[in-house]
C-alpha cells in the first residue's frame, strides 16, 4: 500500500507568532533574535519583508541593521511559540496519531490511514493549511509525498502558504533539477564532497554510482543515493512511543559562527527551553547537564556539571551550560553543535 506522507513547515514561525501580538508591526521588516536594545546576538527568524532586504537566519543583528536600517528586532520568548506548536500539534492530531516533530515548527503526518475519511493527502493538506490560518493566524507549507523525504523537499519547494506535491510520478520531474543541497542531510561539508566529484543536482546524485559515493562518504553515500532515488521508507513516529527516557536531549548546528557570549546565550536558551519543556512534560526533573560541541573539523568536546537541586527549569539548564563553556574556552569553536541534556 502506498503511503501519504505530509510535511508541515510553519512559514517565518517565530516572527509569525509575533506579529499575530504586535500587530501595528506588519508589513514592517521584524527580526527575532538577540538583544534588541544593545544589537548583540544573531537573527533566529525573520519575516518575509525583512527576508526581501536581506536579512537571514543566523545573520549578526548589527549586519541585518545594515542591510535593513528600517528593520525591528524582537527578542525570543521560547514559551510563547512552544504554546502555539503545541496548538498546531492539536490540529494535526484530529488527522493522525503518526506525528513526527522536525524542531519546534516543523512536523511529518503520515495520513495513510485518514485518506478514507478525509480525503486524499493534497485535501488533508488544503484543510491543515486552512485551519492554521484560521484558528492560529499563521501560515504553512506542506509537502505532499509517499516518503518523508519528499514531502520535506516539497514543503520547502515553494514559500510561503504553498502546497506542493511531490508524488513518484513527478518527483524525478519536480525535484531532480534542483541543488543537492536542498535535499535533507546534505550540509555544507556534504556538499562540497559532491560538488568535487561533479554532482550539482539531485537527479546527479540520482544517477551517480552508487559504490563510488560510498568510497568518497562512507554509508552515507548509500543513503543519501537511496533518498534521491525515493527509496527512503522510514516510517513517521507514532505519536508517544518511545524507547524508556534515560536522557532528555537537543542540538542544532549553528548557521554562523557565532562571535560573541551573547550568540552562545541565545543558541543555550533555546536548546535548554526546548529540553525542560519535554522534562516538564514528562514530569522529570535533571541532576546533570552537558554540553557538547563539535566543531566543522569534527574536533568534539563535551563537560557535565551536577546541579544542586534536580531541575526542569529552562533559566536554571541554561545558566548551567553557560557556565560550562565559560569554565572551559577549549569548547568553543566557530560554527559548532551544541547540545544540553
Amino acid at each position: 500500500m502506498n503511503r501519504t506522507i505530509l510535511h508541515s513547515d510553519c512559514n517565518c514561525f517565530y516572527a509569525s507568532v509575533e506579529l499575530l501580538h504586535h500587530p501595528e508591526l506588519r508589513g514592517k521588516p521584524v527580526a527575532v533574535g538577540g538583544d534588541p536594545e544593545a544589537r548583540h546576538g544573531i537573527v533566529l527568524t525573520a519575516d518575509y519583508t525583512a527576508k526581501r532586504y536581506g536579512v537571514k537566519t543566523g545573520m549578526a543583528l548589527w549586519q541585518a541593521k545594515q542591510v535593513c536600517p528600517d528593520i525591528t528586532f524582537l527578542p525570543p520568548r521560547m514559551d510563547l511559540y512552544l504554546r502555539f506548536s503545541r496548538m498546531a500539534q492539536e490540529i494535526y492530531a484530529d488527522y493522525t496519531d503518526k506525528r513526527e516533530p522536525y524542531g519546534i515548527d516543523e512536523s511529518w503526518l503520515d495520513v495513510t490511514d485518514s485518506a478514507t475519511l478525509k480525503g486524499d493527502g493534497f485535501h488533508i493538506a488544503q484543510e491543515i493549511s486552512s485551519r492554521m490560518k484560521k484558528e492560529l493566524g499563521i501560515t504553512v507549507s506542506v509537502g505532499v509525498s509517499f516518503n518523508k523525504i519528499f514531502a520535506k523537499l516539497g514543503s520547502d519547494y515553494k514559500k510561503p502558504d504553498a502546497i506542493t506535491t511531490m508524488y513518484e510520478d513527478e518527483f524525478q520531474r519536480k525535484a531532480w533539477c534542483l541543488p543537492v543541497s536542498d535535499l535533507l542531510y546534505v550540509g555544507n561539508a556534504t556538499n562540497k564532497k559532491l560538488y568535487s566529484m561533479g554532482i550539482r543536482t539531485i537527479g546527479d546524485l540520482a544517477e551517480s554510482d552508487e559504490t563510488l559515493l560510498v568510497r568518497k562518504l562512507g554509508k552515507m553515500g548509500s543513503i543519501l543515493w537511496a533518498f534521491a532515488n525515493g527509496y527512503d521508507e522510514s516510517p513517521v513516529k507514532l505519536e508517544n512511543t518511545s524507547a524508556p527516557v534515560k536522557s532528555v536531549g537537543n542540538s542544532t548546528t549553528t548557521p554562523k559562527d557565532m562571535e560573541t557570549d551573547e550568540d552562545v546565550k541565545i543558541v543555550l536558551y533555546i536548546l535548554a527551553e526546548s529540553v525542560a519543556a519535554r522534562l516538564r512534560e514528562n514530569g522529570f526533573r535533571c541532576r546533570t547537564v552537558e554540553i557538547s560541541v563539535r566543531d566543522k573539523e569534527l574536533f568534539h568536546f563535551s563537560k557535565q556539571v551536577k546541579l544542586q537541586n534536580a531541575s526542569n527549569i529552562t533559566k536554571e539548564i541554561a545558566e548551567a551550560g553557560y557556565r560550562l563553556y565559560k569554565a572551559n574556552p577549549q569548547c568553543w569553536c566557530p560554527r559548532c553543535r551544541f547540545s544540553d541534556r
